[in-house]
């Protein structure tokens, strides 16, 4: 159980209180598939090629990509055809200079996390609206009502919630303890944010050597944890423990993701995670239902480093190469 409390607004969660709702361990049963590979349609949103880090859809239809190299966000229309783009290199106050993190709130309004320690709020048409300071942000979302969230290298708390004025208004979840070098427990704390559309918050441990993944409520309950088994995570998890183990040796940071990407998709309303080039479904019992591994039309892994569902399309951003389309099978 949680222990300490989770303060928002001006509500308080005592976490040895709040209700745990269940205990999934993901086991693959018997009804999932053998994995299959998926090549891509076509590679889209051809302005935005190597260095891409996040891909998120807007209510209209257009699409928004994060790009590191390019330290832009790309915007697209819904087919795909290019509208400009935010920010440009540069050290002033608009300008992205370490972007890690993108998210799109119902406005239209692109928020990034800029590792040099700012999130920045970018209105429709591209003017800088409003920023505030975080030490080393990672990961970035955003509730249906506007509030923002922040996660980096925990302490205190996974996520710290703010107003669209910077104002801290809360935060989510209590930290692991696995290491007693304070630097080493946060970078093990170190995850991703998914938001459903019902405000439930998925929270992703990039780096912990067991794969783990939780879910609260927007007000900061704990509803669940899952623990994640799938075949082809046995081989990052030994990777991630010899790694871990090296670090300490070594006395240096670091670590092996087992998580690299996570989107919510209303249709099904299943939470989809990717590892590297393959991306998996967890429905909300918590059971992997079918996973694939992502190719490009030439068949070169895909690594998935952003995602985005909806319906059966998936589209994946790499580092590596760009953004594809791949249509799930039925």
């Amino acid at each position: 159980m949680m222990g300490g409390y989770t303060r928002f607004g001006a509500v308080r969660f005592a976490g040895r209180g709040a209700l745990l709702v269940s205990l999934c361990f993901v086991v693959l049963p018997s009804r999932v598939a053998a994995q299959t590979i998926l090549k891509a349609e076509r590679r889209i949103a051809f302005a935005s090629g190597r260095g891409s880090l996040s891909v998120k859809a807007a209510q209209g239809g257009e699409l928004y990509v994060l790009n590191r190299e390019d330290k832009c966000v790309w915007l697209f229309d819904s087919g795909g055809s290019s509208r400009g783009h935010i920010s440009s290199v540069g050290m002033g106050p608009a300008d992205l200079l370490e972007p890690m993190d993108l998210a799109v709130d119902k406005f239209g309004s692109a928020i990034v996390a800029d590792a040099s320690g700012m999130i920045k709020i970018f209105d429709k048409s591209g003017k800088l609206s409003g920023s505030f300071p975080f030490k080393r942000p990672e990961q970035v979302s955003v509730l249906s009502d506007g509030r923002i969230l922040v996660s980096g290298f925990p302490t205190t708390a996974l996520i710290e919630v703010f107003d669209r004025n910077g104002h801290k208004v809360g935060q989510i979840g209590e930290p692991i303890v696995q290491d007693d070098n304070p630097f080493f427990n946060s970078v093990l704390n170190a995850g991703i944010i998914a938001v459903d559309d019902s405000d439930n918050i998925f929270y992703v441990f990039r780096f912990r050597t067991t794969p783990t993944v939780r879910r609260y409520t927007a007000a900061g309950v704990l509803l669940s944890e899952w623990t994640v088994k799938a075949p082809h995570l046995d081989d990052l998890v030994a990777q991630a423990k010899a790694k871990y183990a090296e670090n300490k040796q070594a006395g240096q940071y670091g670590g092996v993701p087992l998580f690299t990407a996570a989107s919510f998709d209303i249709g099904s309303r299943t939470l989809w995670l990717a590892s590297l080039d393959t991306v998996f479904q967890v429905d909300d019992r918590g059971e992997t239902t079918r996973f694939f591994r992502l190719r490009t039309p030439e068949l070169r892994p895909v690594q998935a480093r952003g995602l985005q569902i909806e319906g059966n399309t998936v589209r994946a951003a790499s580092l590596m190469s760009g953004v594809y389309e791949i249509v799930l099978p039925k």
